[in-house]
């Protein structure tokens, strides 16, 4: 019988040196790991002031019983046992759509791994700082290589955050537990009966639900690691068995995905948002900002608008007539418009208000959205799109990507990352010493600094009004 294709993966995670990231990219990784970190953290603490945050701590408290667990969740002074805190602080960190995302696995990745070593670092006594970071690298290996190999004809249907989220919480979950090759591929195998999560809350207008799908990712791969070591064996051939995954998937993997450890580490190749949407439109909305930036359009000079981007695009984000925050962030035709308008679509100043102006609805009613068959055959090595503006003076004015900003071809450097860290989570943390500790915890643990608070208590300080709902 042929080895169980996720052996190697199982075999690698549990070899993870927890002293130093695989050599040579050391410092590379040291650096993705602080980047990371802080686009979790910003992404973490704006989750505090969304308005679902109170809504989804009192589902997960509902059946958690929070009070006496050693863990923290964002926004609330109750401690949380580590499985429920993971999921929420994943679900939390999910609200608004800043979180890292990748090409090729179509996914997310931070929130579905950083949850998972926190809560669990907070759980048992004895982690290190290197096994935490060890931790993270396995999780972004293991997710993004699974989400690249489920490919496109998975992640058509299922959302990728969810499926291969699953597997990159399990791995870091593992790793941070110290379980063996066996014990870690069983984890893998727990993890692949559970993976689950299905666009249809796009189709049925629930977008409020997705947060959802990240928290069930760290929820199944967190306890898929627990009954691994507590000795329950799972299924070796989870994926590839006649009865496994991609059968129940009815797909085939993407060739080119290996799921074999190799070359630089996954965790180099994520993307750090550049625009507070759907990450599927980043690469035209970069376009459409310098063609608007450049041209200096007002909105009565322009006839027509057309855009053309990959298939998936219109898949996932092609909502037309939002009707609130949520579907609007989903809503590539009102995005494109609120540019073009001089619209503010920034981190800090897209805040739905947009979405009742008559005048961008009119025109996203005009912005015509294709899906040329030669971009969706590059998608997802890239991210192509193009925008073509016609005016009413005869006027053609064309801006065309390849990449998004924030991708691995454009990483932020890290002072932007932290300008952007400030705009992200200050309307949630006023306090910028506050900020500051957690920017500080950020970098220490890029540095794999030995003193490294593994509680992340800059993190998870509560509001006030927290203190007060639990008191």
């Amino acid at each position: 019988m042929t080895e169980p294709a996720l052996r190697p993966l199982a075999e690698w995670i549990a070899a993870l040196d927890a002293a130093l990231p695989p050599a040579p990219w050391g410092e590379a990784v040291d650096r993705a790991l602080a980047s990371s970190a802080l686009d979790f953290g910003g992404a973490l603490l704006a989750g505090t002031a969304h308005p679902l945050h109170p809504v989804y701590l009192a589902a997960f408290a509902a059946g958690a019983a929070p009070g006496a667990g050693p863990c923290a969740v964002a926004g609330d002074a109750r401690g949380w046992g580590p499985v429920e805190a993971g999921a929420a602080n994943a679900a939390i960190s999910h609200f608004w759509e800043f979180d890292d995302s990748h090409r090729a696995a179509m996914m997310h990745p931070g929130i579905t791994v950083l949850p998972a070593v926190l809560a669990l670092a907070q759980a048992r006594p004895g982690v290190t700082a290197g096994d935490m970071r060890a931790a993270v690298i396995a999780g972004y290996e293991a997710g993004l290589r699974m989400g690249a190999h489920l490919g496109k004809a998975h992640s058509a249907t299922n959302h990728t955050t969810a499926t291969a989220g699953t597997f990159g919480a399990a791995a870091a979950a593992a790793r941070l537990l110290r379980l063996d090759a066996a014990q870690t591929l069983s984890t893998l195998g727990h993890a692949g009966t559970q993976a689950a999560g299905l666009w249809q809350f796009l189709d049925d207008g629930a977008t409020d639900a997705k947060a959802f799908h990240p928290a069930t990712a760290v929820r199944n791969g967190v306890s898929a690691a627990l009954l691994a070591e507590a000795g329950i064996p799972g299924a070796a051939r989870v994926l590839e068995g006649q009865r496994g995954m991609l059968a129940a998937w009815k797909i085939e993997a993407e060739a080119s995905a290996g799921l074999v450890p190799g070359g630089a580490p996954m965790i180099l190749t994520t993307t750090i948002k550049g625009w507070p949407v759907c990450g599927q439109m980043h690469s035209l909305l970069d376009a459409t900002a310098d063609l608007a930036r450049a041209s200096g359009l007002r909105v009565e000079e322009i006839a027509t608008v057309r855009v053309e981007a990959p298939q998936a695009l219109l898949d996932i984000a092609g909502i037309r007539h939002p009707a609130n925050l949520a579907e609007a962030k989903f809503s590539t035709a009102f995005c494109v418009a609120l540019l073009l308008s001089g619209g503010d679509l920034s981190f800090t100043g897209f805040d739905g208000r947009a979405v009742g102006d008559r005048a961008v609805q009119a025109l996203a009613d005009r912005v015509e959205v294709l899906a040329p068959p030669d971009f969706s055959a590059r998608y997802p090595r890239e991210r192509p799109a193009r925008i073509t503006v016609a005016t009413q003076d005869g006027r053609v004015l064309v801006e065309e990507r390849s990449f998004r900003r924030g991708d691995p071809e454009a990483p932020w450097p890290w002072d932007a990352l932290v300008e952007r860290f400030h705009g992200i989570a200050a309307p949630a943390l006023p306090d910028a010493g506050a900020r500051e500790a957690v920017i500080a915890w950020c970098r220490a643990f890029g540095e794999g600094d030995p003193d490294l608070d593994r509680r992340a208590g800059a993190l998870f300080r509560p509001p006030a009004q927290s203190l007060e709902n639990a008191a």
